[in-house]
């Protein structure tokens, strides 16, 4: 048969000075109200459930941690996103502080990427940029880009790359122009249309 206890203060159960172990055996546990636990080690078996019997009212549920006293970061599922979104500041209530942002799952289709096919990804204010100048067709392994590129100088010579042809930027020799081209035949800096004409001058 069901018992039922009341109490009017609160009720606390207290296992060998706070040493021992309490165990429940129940199908199921049904707690109405907030649960605090005091301790720094859980074991979970199998799934926590989170807005457990939500019919879909809830568009948002998951987790809170506690940073400081009163700061809190969230991990939610928004359903609406119908994805994970993480924030570094909410509200005690998980409420955005801080606006959730989706969580770019790696390899996945629905990774959160920046403007439209083909082209490259770059860190843009530390979020996901791209542009229209810089693509990358991957059907013709061809590389566009509608700008200029900038070679620092990398003060020797690369490794010779293999069936292929390195460019880069060394100390300005007899060329005149610092832009050297390497491959398994040749490793010569490539001469300016002003140093072309005196050498052509010359010989």
């Amino acid at each position: 048969m069901s018992t039922y206890k009341n109490t009017s203060t609160d009720y606390t159960i207290t296992c060998a000075n706070g040493t021992g172990i309490f165990t429940v055996n129940a199908a199921n546990i049904k707690l109405n109200g907030q649960v605090t636990q005091i301790g720094n080690t859980t074991t979970v078996f199998d799934f926590i459930t989170v807005a457990a019997n939500n019919t879909g009212a809830i568009t948002d549920m998951g987790l809170i941690a506690q940073k400081t006293g009163n700061t809190f970061a969230g991990l939610r599922f928004d359903t609406v996103a119908n994805t994970w979104q993480i924030s570094s500041s909410v509200a005690a209530n998980g409420a955005p502080v801080a606006a959730y942002a989706n969580l770019a799952i790696s390899g996945s289709a629905n990774s959160t990427v920046a403007g439209s096919n083909t082209q490259i990804q770059y860190n843009q204010g530390n979020s996901f940029g791209a542009s229209s100048n810089l693509t990358f067709d991957y059907a013709n392994n061809k590389l566009t880009l509608q700008g200029y590129q900038v070679l620092g100088n990398i003060g020797a010579a690369p490794t010779t790359p293999s069936n292929a042809v390195a460019i880069y930027n060394n100390t300005v020799g007899g060329g005149g122009t610092g832009v050297y081209v390497l491959s398994s035949a040749v490793n010569d800096e490539l001469v300016s249309k002003s140093k072309a004409i005196v050498y052509g001058i010359i010989f």
